[in-house]
Formats: structure tokens, sequence, C-alpha cells
């Protein structure tokens, strides 16, 4: 029973994070031509809501991991991005514009 509803609470979160993350990516889009800009409020989100999820609900089921996995991988994101943003743009902006196309050829390919 406690893998049924593992399962069933992270299919309803991935979903519910994907259809959110897509819709904030569009806002972003509209108010900022920036790519790091335009996807990083999703990432805080997706942060802020595993850690959430992990606090909120009981610590004996098995997709605890699987949340553990995605609040680190979007706080590495997250840090990876302010630190492009806050750092390598003041310093080299074409350095920084290199690297975003290439995130961006990255993310259309797939």
């Amino acid at each position: 029973m406690d893998i049924l509803l593992s399962v069933l609470i992270v299919i309803a979160y991935v979903g519910l994070m994907y259809y959110i993350f897509g819709l904030l990516t569009k806002l972003m889009k509209q108010k900022s031509s920036d790519f790091m800009v335009q996807i990083l409020p999703g990432w805080i989100l997706i942060m802020v809501s595993s850690s959430g999820v992990l606090l909120l609900t009981p610590h004996y089921l098995t997709y605890q991991i699987i949340f553990k996995l995605i609040m680190f991988t979007s706080v590495g994101i997250c840090l990876i991005s302010l630190f492009l943003l806050i750092v390598v743009k003041r310093l080299s902006l074409s350095k920084y514009n290199a690297l975003i196309l290439k995130l961006k050829e990255n993310r259309e390919i797939k």
C-alpha cells in the first residue's frame, strides 16, 4: 500500500510541476528575454515544493529518496543559475551569452 501511495504522490507531483513550470516559463518570457531569468522561478518553485513535500508527508514512504533527489537537483540548478546571473554575467557578458546559447541548444534538441 505504501508503494502505491508513493507512486501516486510522485506522479501527481511531477505532472503538476510540469504544468506549472511551463506556465511560469511562458509568463517570464513576456517579462524578460534572458533565458536564465525565464527558467529560474520554475526551479525555485520546484525546490520549495519538493522541500515542502518532504517535510509534510510521512518519512516511511518509499518516495522520499526521489523527492530528495528532486530537491537537491533543483537546489544545484538554482545555485548555478544564480552564479551565472550574478557573477558570470557581470564579469564577462560574452561568456555568459555563449553559455546561454549552449543551454538553449541542448534544451531545444531534446
